[in-house]
């Protein structure tokens, strides 16, 4: 597997992609500008503010990682009146070999935990998962973030 030099001190936010039986965002390249979607709903703008420029969001699929995003835009846009009208724009860090399935990474394999997804698609910071959990495990968000280097072949 090829290594990439990435600086993941602001690996802050995991985000919950609910995409059904399919792979959301599966046409996206890596050093690619995306727009990433929130569904519309109370506290969902906020929610889509949270991240500063420049945080780096997991996203996270049918218990798998799927892309690892850098935000870049400032706040997020209200594109339209549709289900999905929510967007910040990103840039596309890492993403996963969706030709080969089996080696997309497990949710439990990167967390350290059968991690209970919560419908939806809001972003949650990292430090706030499973707090004493997050904290046994890994001791330290930097601790996590050097595991998740490995796990998606980054070198920092």
């Amino acid at each position: 597997m090829k290594t990439t030099e990435m600086n993941l001190e602001s690996l802050k936010f995991v985000k919950n992609i609910d995409a059904g039986s399919t792979w959301a965002y599966r046409d996206w390249e890596k050093d690619t500008k995306q727009k990433l979607n929130w569904s519309r709903g109370l506290g969902h703008e906020h929610n889509a503010d949270k991240a500063e420029v420049g945080d780096l969001i997991l996203l996270v699929q049918r218990a798998r990682v799927t892309h690892l995003v850098k935000v870049m835009s400032v706040s997020c846009q209200i594109v339209d009146d549709g289900h999905w009208g929510i967007i910040r724009e990103v840039s596309v860090i890492w993403v996963a070999d969706f030709t080969h399935e089996s080696f997309i990474p497990r949710d439990q394999d990167v967390f350290g935990w059968n991690r209970t997804c919560p419908r939806g698609t809001k972003i949650v910071e990292l430090e706030h998962l499973k707090y004493s959990t997050f904290l046994e495990l890994w001791h330290s968000l930097e601790i996590f973030q050097r595991h998740v280097a490995g796990m998606l072949g980054l070198t920092i």
